[in-house]
C-alpha cells in the first residue's frame, strides 16, 4: 500500500514539474522591456525575480491588512482631556 502511495506521489510531482518547465519556457517578455532592463542592470534575470518577489510580497501584506480585525471600542483619553 506504501508503495502505491510513493508512486502516485511521483508521478504527480513529475506532473508538477513538467508543467512548470512548460510555464518557464513559455514567458515573454517585450523586447523594448528587456533592452530598458539590460541598460540599468547586467543582470536582467535577477532583476525580474527580484521585481517579481517583491510584487508578491506587497501583494500578501495587502491581502493581510484586509483580514486585520478591527477595535470595536474607540480609546478613551486620559482624564482631564475630554471635549466637554
Amino acid at each position: 500500500m506504501t508503495a502505491d502511495n510513493t508512486n502516485e506521489t511521483q508521478i504527480s510531482q513529475s506532473a508538477n514539474e513538467a508543467l512548470f518547465n512548460e510555464v518557464l519556457k513559455s514567458v515573454e517578455i517585450n523586447p523594448a522591456l528587456l533592452a530598458e532592463l539590460g541598460e540599468v542592470t547586467n543582470d536582467p534575470e535577477q532583476a525580474i525575480d527580484t521585481a517579481i518577489r517583491q510584487w508578491l510580497q506587497r501583494r500578501a501584506m495587502k491581502e493581510a491588512d484586509r483580514s486585520r480585525p478591527l477595535t470595536m471600542n474607540p480609546v478613551v483619553p486620559p482624564r482631564g482631556e475630554w471635549n466637554d
